[in-house]
């Protein structure tokens, strides 16, 4: 199974189930939602060390860090912009 959301520049999730992961297709939603947009970020959570290397070898660069009020848990806000 394997989900994309956004909602204009905020990337809500990328869903890519387990069998389906490493290879390349988070990386195919995420360039569907690059060609649509100048500018894209999304919040992921610190624990999550596979997703924030995913985002960061896909150019996205943490902004800064909050927390998730919905759940108690640590994120960081990350950002990509097109150059």
């Amino acid at each position: 199974m394997l989900k994309g959301h956004y909602n204009h520049e905020y990337v809500e999730g990328i869903f890519v189930s387990g069998e389906m992961q490493s290879r390349g297709i988070g990386k195919i939603l995420l360039n569907y939602a690059k060609a649509k947009r100048n500018k894209l970020h999304l919040n992921v959570y610190q624990k999550n060390a596979r997703a924030i290397s995913f985002y960061k070898r896909e150019e996205f660069e943490i902004q800064h860090s909050g927390l998730d009020e919905a759940t108690g848990e640590k994120d960081y806000v990350m950002t990509w912009q097109r150059k």
